[in-house]
């Protein structure tokens, strides 16, 4: 079955912001990979998601959810997106890429600092990503206990958000996709970090999975990036990994750049099965 798309939010947002302008898609002039089909998309304002559905003959029933990183100002959507999705259905799992909103004001430089509406928006495209996928899991053949989500940069800061804000759902919604939970099942934490921690957990959380390099120019801090996450999943005594590669650096998808650190694919996979999510 070939990939299709559908929006995020057929009749309208949540919460909304003024779009900056129409959405551009372009060769990544941040990180280029010449003879490479590497693109980006900036403005987004309209999100929506690309369903990459596994084979028949080797799906598993489970999903995950794919949020391409680039600091909330554009999405490396093919690196860290759709080359992705890709390789999740040669493991049996249905891939979704979600191609959230961004700044509407890239010119301001990458990162957090934005307008409280703009990212309330971009926090509920990842919530809204899970619960849809999990309320059409029926009609996808999946199993909605084996709805995962993971991201790179960016994506991954979306991904952890997504999953400590999660709850349960709204059975009282017009909306049926609203009326189930957010929380996703699996999560992948790739070289991003984390510093807002909220007061309050979920009473819940995923089995996690962390991979970082140590000679990544963005983010650095242990603890930013996976000590704290190891402490807090260790208290709640929820199976978790860290892959910390020597080198690597910031942005290789896939592995993009070869060494070590290409290998956490095969990592992530293992990683999956031991959980039971593969069948």
């Amino acid at each position: 079955m070939e990939p299709f798309e559908l929006p995020l939010w057929p009749a309208g947002p949540t919460y909304a912001f003024k779009p900056g302008q129409d959405e551009v898609w372009s060769d990544d002039d941040v990180m280029p990979r010449p003879g490479v089909v590497n693109r980006v998309v900036r403005y987004v304002s309209e999100p929506t998601l690309t369903v990459h559905p596994a084979p028949a003959e080797t799906a598993t029933g489970a999903a995950a959810i794919v949020a391409p990183g680039g600091g909330y100002t554009l999405l490396a959507i093919d690196k860290e997106g759709y080359d992705v999705a890709r390789w999740l259905n040669t493991i049996g799992v249905t891939a979704v890429v979600l191609k959230y909103r961004v700044r509407p004001n890239p010119e301001k430089g990458m990162g957090l600092r934005m307008e409280t509406a703009v990212w309330g928006a971009i926090l509920s495209d990842g919530q809204r990503a899970v619960r849809t996928v999990r309320a059409h899991a029926a009609e996808w053949g999946l199993d909605p206990q084996r709805i995962g989500m993971f991201g790179f940069s960016a994506g991954s800061h979306l991904t952890a958000s997504t999953t400590l804000s999660s709850d349960m759902g709204d059975p009282a919604a017009d909306d049926p996709v609203e009326q189930v939970s957010c929380r996703p099942d699996f999560i992948g934490l790739m070289y991003g970090a984390f510093a807002d921690w909220p007061e309050q957990l979920p009473e819940a959380l995923p089995p996690l999975f962390m991979m970082e390099a140590n000679d990544d120019g963005l983010f650095s801090d242990p603890e930013a990036t996976w000590i704290r996450f190891a402490r807090t999943w260790t208290a709640a005594g929820v199976p978790f990994e860290v892959h910390h590669y020597a080198k690597g650096g910031h942005g290789f998808g896939m592995g993009v750049y070869g060494g070590a650190a290409a290998g956490w694919p095969a990592a992530f996979a293992a990683w999956l099965k031991d959980l039971g999510m593969l069948g």
